[in-house]
Parts: structure tokens; C-alpha cells; sequence
């Protein structure tokens, strides 16, 4: 048996989708299905949810990565300056 289901998502997200499904050759009903079907199978999220965390950049690794930059541009910087 069918059912509809109604839920609100952010209106740009539901574009982009939507051009994304349309290039697939299906529509978003399909993909929403897939999904469904994926997440009954796993008995959950079909993908893992997780925290992303950047690790700490020290002080020292910035300020090397500073150096190196300016390294590499200072020849183009002594051409403007000529």
C-alpha cells in the first residue's frame, strides 16, 4: 500500500536535488524510496553520522605555512616592487 509523506526542507536543497535526480533520470520520490529502503535494511542511517573535528593547527604549523607562502610569492612580489 502506498502512503504520502510531507516534511519541509530548505528550499535551494530541494533544487539542487531535484537537478541532481533529474540528471540520474529519476525523480526525487525515487530518491526519498531509496533512501527508505536503505535505512530499513540497516535498521538506521544507511551512512555513518558523525562529528567531524578539525584537529588543532599549532602555532608553530601556522606560522610555517606563513613563511612558506611568502616564500614562494617573493620573487613575484620584488617584480612588482621593480
Amino acid at each position: 500500500m502506498d502512503t504520502n509523506m510531507t516534511f519541509r526542507m530548505d528550499s535551494e536543497v530541494k533544487a539542487q536535488m531535484g537537478a541532481i535526480c533529474s540528471q540520474l533520470g529519476m525523480t526525487t520520490s525515487t530518491a526519498f524510496n531509496i533512501f527508505a529502503n536503505a535505512f530499513v535494511r540497516a535498521k538506521g542511517m544507511p551512512f555513518a553520522v558523525t562529528i567531524q573535528e578539525e584537529p588543532a593547527i599549532s602555532r608553530e604549523k601556522m606560522l610555517a605555512d606563513a613563511d612558506q607562502l611568502l616564500a614562494e610569492f617573493a620573487p613575484d612580489y620584488k617584480r612588482m616592487a621593480e
